[in-house]
């Protein structure tokens, strides 16, 4: 029975560090990837507003009332 522990062992130990393995590569092609990079151009954003501004009424809520 000890003899099937050492080869368990080996194998258990192996499928770890390929499993780690994997998972580093996946994070490290995330990096390279340009969907998480911050974009350069932000002249298609809207400006925010300061709401004193803003040409349409907004109604206030009564206490209690939920949107």
């Amino acid at each position: 029975m000890f003899e099937y522990v050492s080869i368990v062992g080996t194998v258990s130990t192996v499928i770890v560090l390929l499993m780690v393995s994997a998972m580093l590569y996946l994070v490290w092609i995330g990096f390279e990837n340009d969907a998480h990079k911050p974009s350069p151009d932000d002249g298609d954003r809207p400006e925010l507003d300061d709401g004193e501004e803003s040409p349409e009424p907004q109604s206030e809520l009564a206490e209690g009332n939920s949107v």
